[in-house]
């Protein structure tokens, strides 16, 4: 039996992406607070590989921050979203030929906000779309949308 997730609060967030093929990666903060990848390669397995995301120079996570993530190109390109300690929505991006990296700063979420998520459109042209809680417009939606650059609309 695995130790993975922190027990001292309930309703810790996670986000998945997979392949066509089922070729999964699961993103999760573990009971020490940092944005883990779970890699799990066959669909019909319980086997999987752990990497911590938060080794590079990466802003802290916030305790019990909501995950969102999105990938194309089976695997080529995933993007995963979280708060940090000081609210900020932080992207973090994996290419296939470089590893993860640190992203863009989306915008300043409201404190404790459980809200995020993520989608993306590759056709006709890749559009990724986040929403979050904004503290500038707390009682709505706000997106940061890519569409060959980064831009932040209300919904």
């Amino acid at each position: 039996m695995s130790d993975l997730l922190p027990t001292n609060f309930v309703g810790t967030a996670g986000a998945a992406v997979q392949t066509t093929d089922g070729n999964c990666r699961v993103y999760f903060q573990n009971k020490e607070y940092q944005i883990y990848q779970m890699m799990l390669t066959d669909p019909t397995s319980t086997t999987y590989t752990l990497q911590n995301l938060m080794t590079s120079p990466l802003p802290t996570a916030r305790i019990n921050t909501p995950i969102a993530a999105v990938s194309w190109s089976e695997l080529q390109e995933i993007r995963v979203y979280y708060i940090t300690a000081d609210s900020k929505v932080q992207e973090m991006y994996f290419s296939k030929s470089g590893g993860m990296h640190k992203g863009h700063v989306l915008g300043t979420a409201v404190e404790n906000s459980a809200f995020l998520y993520a989608q993306v459109a590759v056709k006709p042209r890749l559009v990724v779309r986040v929403g979050f809680q904004s503290s500038a417009d707390p009682k709505t939606i706000t997106e940061a949308v890519w569409d060959a650059g980064w831009k932040t609309r209300v919904l």
